[in-house]
């Protein structure tokens, strides 16, 4: 466990790193939280966004949408708070530079750490989910570029096939960005009718904030997953076109050249008396004019638009 605090005025701030027996015995040892939300917090990682209340302490489970390490996808990070009177702790069950950051944000800038910490506990919560959110912007904005990028991809004249799997991984992240914003709202709201002493109700505004926030974002969620339905729906009539003008063409050019594999089976037979089989010319003149007749058959196609 790798815990650092900040202390300004009458509130500490406590940031742990990890959620191991360790973590869990200081929290036994020097708060008496609710087993339940110690539990909660020895579990890790298998937790629903929650807001457990309590006469002298509040626990929240706060989830938010990163990046994968080292593959552009998205996957779910949670954090656990606990604040009361004169204290917060954030404890997270995964390492991330997103929390590590905003901790060391305020511990290393006083205009931050003035402002932050200048208030209740409430209004630091208040400060640290504004944080953690907006963090998650770069990555709708990340995902907006890919689909305006594969909008274009489709439309050129000749789409990759590949572009398939990209539009499915695009889908993926934006539900996944869907499943873990929605629950938030309501969580974020219902801090906002929340109050205690360290959360009075001229927070209320702030939280409200918060949920407008989320509330942009979810909007701009329904709209990216139906323009990723509309690519995904555009991409296979493309290809299904294409894939029909193959076929076509490869019809074409079995049909055109039955003529010339019937005259050819017959008289490539080792039978006596064929009709003008001693007679090459008349022959090579069938094959000639069945050749005229297809060619013209293709000019009466191509005029149709039907090749």
């Amino acid at each position: 466990m790798s815990m650092k605090k900040i202390k300004e005025k009458n509130l500490t701030w406590t940031y742990i790193d990890s959620t191991d027996e360790e973590t869990i015995a200081f929290l036994e040892k020097n708060h008496r939280f609710h087993p339940l939300d110690i539990e909660d917090v020895q579990t890790g990682g298998s937790q629903v966004p929650k807001l457990d209340t309590y006469k002298d302490y509040l626990f929240l489970v706060l989830q938010f949408p990163q990046w994968k390490d080292g593959k552009k996808s998205i996957t779910r990070q949670e954090v656990y708070i606990f604040f009361g009177d004169d204290y917060v702790i954030t404890i997270e069950p995964e390492r991330t530079s997103v929390m590590k950051n905003i901790f060391y944000r305020c511990m290393k800038t006083d205009d931050v750490r003035n402002e932050w910490m200048s208030g209740s506990s409430g209004f630091l919560v208040y400060n640290i989910i504004e944080s953690v959110l907006h963090t998650t912007q770069p990555i709708l904005s990340e995902l907006g570029k890919r689909l305006s990028e594969a909008e274009e991809e489709i439309f050129q004249d000749s789409p990759d096939i590949s572009l398939i799997k990209e539009i499915a991984m695009y889908r993926r992240d934006i539900l996944k960005f869907r499943r873990v914003i929605d629950p938030q709202r309501y969580l974020i709201s219902s801090l906002s009718h929340t109050h205690r002493t360290f959360l009075d109700e001229s927070l209320g505004v702030y939280f409200d904030d918060l949920t407008d926030f989320l509330n942009k974002q979810w909007s701009i969620l329904e709209s990216f997953r139906d323009t990723i339905e509309g690519l995904h729906v555009t991409l296979e009539s493309v290809t299904n076109q294409r894939t029909t003008q193959v076929i076509s063409f490869l019809t074409f050019i079995s049909v055109g050249l039955m003529p010339f594999t019937l005259l050819s089976s017959i008289y490539g037979m080792n039978l006596v008396h064929l009709p003008y089989a001693n007679h090459p010319i008349i022959v090579w003149s069938m094959f000639g004019l069945l050749g005229i007749l297809t060619m013209l058959f293709i000019m009466y196609m191509r005029r149709k638009k039907w090749l």
